[in-house]
């Protein structure tokens, strides 16, 4: 009778509780499958597991640092060698100068003692002494020592022009071969830098190599290829190691 007159009335009849433990089971062992699923999927990582993880961390840390560093006293050696290049460049250049202008001050010598040579077998006392007077320290020495030859009577005893003695020194000759010299050493310094320079960009890419297999490693579930892929980071971090400490460091 009384649910005949809940029905009458309208209203629904209440569940059953043991209707209501069953929902709740089902629920339960349903979320319970959910979780053994997930579980699975992603297992809890164990011993090993965590020791190839470390031991890639450690290897991209650390080659992380090194790459960094190699690339930096790489560009710092290339700057060097721009630097060295250019002084080289500079030092030749006004060696060159100094060599044309060392041609002129000859030329003015050779233009002066013909002059004097001249005058003297004309018998022109006046015009040589003006132009004895005019000779420059250069050739002034070189003049002195090629007349105690005595080429006047006995030509074959001395060169044909006192330009031609070994006491003929052109003080612009001797700038022009120290800074010809200096050019080439600043050359040399460079060609070095360059090498270093390389040295190091080639230690770079070795550890590069070393971040790539690293972080790959970290890709793969198989024991085997993880080994072999953290062991041929390892032997390129080794090497790019050796390679990069037998070159010189520089602060730029």
């Amino acid at each position: 009778m009384d649910q005949a007159d809940d029905a009458v009335d309208g209203t629904a009849p209440e569940p059953e509780p043991a209707e209501a433990s069953t929902d709740a089971e089902a629920r339960a062992a349903e979320q319970a499958e959910v979780e053994a699923a997930w579980a699975a999927a992603h297992p809890e990582p164990g011993r090993r597991e965590r020791r190839f993880e470390l031991v890639a961390t450690v290897l991209l840390s650390f080659t992380a640092l090194v790459t960094a560093w190699s690339g930096y006293q790489a560009s710092l050696w290339d700057g060097i060698q721009s630097s060295k290049y250019m002084q080289a460049s500079a030092a030749r250049t006004e060696a060159a100068l100094l060599r044309t202008e060392a041609n002129q001050y000859r030329l003015a010598d050779l233009d002066v003692f013909t002059n004097y040579v001249d005058a003297r077998l004309l018998g022109e006392d006046v015009v040589r002494d003006f132009y004895r007077e005019r000779f420059s320290p250069a050739l002034e020495k070189a003049f002195v020592a090629w007349e105690s030859l005595d080429p006047w009577t006995d030509p074959g005893a001395a060169p044909s022009s006192p330009l031609a003695m070994p006491e003929y020194e052109v003080q612009q000759e001797f700038v022009a071969d120290d800074l010809e010299e200096r050019a080439q050493i600043l050359f040399e310094e460079g060609e070095d830098a360059n090498g270093f320079s390389d040295t190091f960009t080639l230690g770079t890419l070795l550890f590069a190599t070393t971040l790539f297999f690293a972080g790959i490693s970290e890709r793969f579930h198989v024991t085997g290829a993880r080994v072999t892929l953290l062991l041929v980071a390892t032997v390129a971090l080794l090497i790019g190691i050796g390679v990069v400490v037998s070159q010189p460091i520089t602060t730029g």
